[in-house]
This record gives C-alpha cells, structure tokens and sequence, in this order.
C-alpha cells in the first residue's frame, strides 16, 4: 500500500509543478515601473509537497520582493507563522496530518496572527472558483498548476481577484 501512495506521489508532483517548472524560463521583462517598498514582503508557502514549496520559493525569489519560508507539515503551520511573521500565507486545503480549514482557525484565533492575509491553493479548486468562505472569513484562492504571474500577483497583493 505504501508502495501504491508512493508511487501515485512521484506521478502528481510532475503535473503539479509544470506549470511552475515552465515559469522558471527566462522571459523577456516587462515593461512596468513600479515603486519597490523597502521592506520585502514576508511569504509563508505551507504545503505537503515539498517539490512545489521549493519551485515556489524559487519563483518569488526571483522577484527580489519577497523573504519566502517553506513548511511542509500542518502540524508546524501556526509555530512556522509565530516564528517568521509572514505578511501573506500560501495555505494548502489538503494536507495529510492536518485540514487546511482547521490552521486558517488556528491563525484566526491568535492575536498576533489574524490579519495575516491567507490565499488557499489547492488542486482540487476549480480555476474560476475566486473565494473559499468559512467560517473565519473569505479567502482568495489559487488551483494548482498555476503560473508564474498568478503567484506573484497573489503575493503582492492578497486580494479577491
């Protein structure tokens, strides 16, 4: 049985991540003159596979806007949030050890953390699906693969599309 998951694991990551993997390419730049903030813009990407985390982090890197922080276990989602102080989170609706609902309360309920914009990603959101309302609020939503542009977009600017 671990052997089948396993094996469906190494499948799904490809086709997650294409699209990612395809927006590393070097293209031509834009032509937009923006005015950058001193400060970089503090990114928490929470997501069982790490594969996708690392494109991700690799693709705001490029940027040079964003600090981006990595965590692949729900579990750790509220402690990683405490210690980095993200200014936006990337929260994945699926995980294995913990639902993505469940951290969105978590973060909800404590003080220091409940204006922290979150965007869920998952890939079984629908591409027009814009919002995913709960409980704790509406939360602007990305469905995996996604581009290069979509990622950053969201993370500069964490509102409904």
């Amino acid at each position: 049985m671990k052997r089948l998951a396993a094996a469906k694991s190494l499948i799904r990551i490809p086709r997650l991540v294409a699209g990612c993997v395809r927006s590393l390419r070097p293209k031509s730049r834009r032509a937009v003159v923006e005015k950058k903030s001193a400060r970089k813009k503090r990114i928490l990407l929470v997501d069982d596979e790490s594969a996708l985390t690392h494109i991700c982090k690799l693709m705001l890197g490029r940027t040079d806007d964003f600090v981006v922080e990595e965590e692949n276990l729900g579990i750790r989602a509220l402690s990683t949030a405490r210690k980095f102080r993200p200014d936006v989170i990337f929260l994945d609706i699926r995980l294995p050890d913990k639902d993505g609902h469940a951290i969105a309360a978590e973060l909800h309920s404590d003080p220091e953390l409940r204006d922290v914009p979150i965007v869920f990603w998952s890939g079984t959101i629908r591409h027009r699906q814009e919002v995913i309302a709960n409980a704790h609020g509406c939360w602007p939503t990305l469905s995996k693969p996604f581009s290069h542009d979509e990622l950053t977009e969201l993370a500069a600017n964490p509102s409904y599309r």
